[in-house]
């Protein structure tokens, strides 16, 4: 990096070496954990199979409150299903979910206080699977990524300040990027990697080179991140995309004096294939509270998650309180309705998630490129210069003068 020898330009240098040793590890796990999670949609029907893929049965599936029943049978009575997904694949289970978090817990473990999924044949009922899933592989990939493994409390707030500090180690690490002279040299120590060079210089181009390279997309991954982060951000991200006031869109309840219709659901998820027959699948919320509708996704592609159908169901007689494609929500929604796939690269298809794959390999590698460029700077300081005096050499004799009586 050319550092500029102005105050401001010591002042980026001393803000941006000062925020990466804070922030470094963090850093360090964020990257390589998102590096991780771009693929799970990829990964995981690979590696879970048995419970993942059924085989196809020349018969109807049955009702999803039949299935409901199976999945709330496995988890246990005092542990409500939240959530099922549901494939339009004929050989994917049905995965339903019942989660309850503590966000006073202190770790992992403490913050989610269950979380199981059940993993329901469609065409005969019986549980292919039930996995607890605070210990799966991608769940604990996801909380070390969030929370670093610790609760809500402690690990949120970490997470979160640390994201925003590389928000500003990026965009001073640019700064300094930024050659004082666009000559032929200048370009190419800003934007080639001089692998026959010593290895100091190489380490050196590899935090210089390559985080110019993937400094646009890791600043997507972070502003994304602080969405989630920070309410006041994801609030100021809203207003802005709304012209400047926050737009207001008002709430829908179910009807509390309705009595509870077991088969609701069932109609509910009739409607769903109904309204969108060739969708990619479906997602559908149980309401834990009474007046809370009952919240459906109908994802119309296999690639992205914001272009998606958002309903809202009275949770007692299945009625519709009403469903919005993505192009009817409004600007500020709709931001926040492509927040994931900005996150991950997914708006992209395929090449933005690659892209973001090795975006997040790079900026697991910052932070050790960067500290191994400090150390070494700092030992040089520490060293005394080539015929420098050094301060506890004895000092040479005077010459001798004259003796005077």
């Amino acid at each position: 990096m050319s550092q500029k020898k102005t105050a401001l330009g010591k002042f980026i240098g001393t803000l941006h070496l000062w925020l990466g040793l804070a922030s470094g590890l963090v850093i360090i796990v964020i990257g390589l954990t998102g590096a991780i999670y771009v693929f799970t949609d990829e990964i995981k029907p690979l590696v879970y199979r048995d419970r993942l893929f059924i085989q196809p049965e020349n018969k109807p599936k049955l009702p999803l409150s039949q299935l409901l029943a199976v999945a709330q049978e496995a988890v246990g009575p005092n542990r409500p299903v939240t959530r099922v997904e549901i494939s339009s694949q004929p050989d994917r289970t049905y995965i339903f979910r019942a989660l309850k978090v503590d966000k006073e817990g202190f770790s992992h473990w403490d913050y989610y206080k269950y979380y199981w999924r059940a993993y329901v044949n469609p065409y005969n009922g019986k549980v292919v699977k039930l996995e607890d899933s605070r210990n799966e592989f991608f769940n604990l990939v996801l909380g070390l990524h969030m929370r670093m493994l610790f609760g809500e409390k402690i690990g949120h707030a970490v997470v979160s300040y640390s994201v925003l500090a590389f928000v500003l180690i990026l965009i001073s690490g640019l700064v300094l990027w930024w050659p004082s002279k666009w000559s032929k040299s200048n370009v190419d120590k800003s934007f080639k990697i001089k692998w026959n060079a010593k290895w100091k210089r190489v380490n050196y181009d590899l935090h210089n080179v390559l985080g110019f390279y993937a400094c646009v997309i890791l600043l997507v991954c972070a502003l994304t991140g602080l969405v989630w982060a920070f309410e006041w951000f994801e609030t100021g991200v809203k207003t802005v995309a709304d012209g400047g006031t926050l737009a207001k869109v008002p709430a829908v309840f179910s009807d509390t004096t309705q009595q509870k219709d077991a088969a609701a659901v069932d109609r509910i998820f009739s409607q769903l294939q109904a309204d969108k027959p060739d969708a990619h699948g479906y997602l559908i919320n149980f309401p834990v509270k009474g007046k809370l509708p009952l919240n459906t996704s109908t994802y119309l592609t296999a690639s992205n998650r914001y272009d998606r159908i958002q309903g809202q169901y009275d949770q007692f007689t299945g009625a519709q309180l009403r469903s919005r494609s993505f192009g009817e929500l409004t600007n500020g929604e709709q931001l926040y309705a492509l927040n994931f796939d900005l996150h991950v690269g997914a708006w992209a298809g395929m090449p933005g998630k690659i892209l973001t794959f090795f975006a997040g390999l790079i900026c697991a590698s910052l932070p050790v490129t960067g500290i191994v460029i400090w150390w070494g700077r700092r030992k040089k300081e520490s060293k005394p210069r080539k015929g420098a005096k050094s301060p506890l050499a004895s000092p040479k004799p005077a010459h001798r003068l004259s003796r005077t009586i």
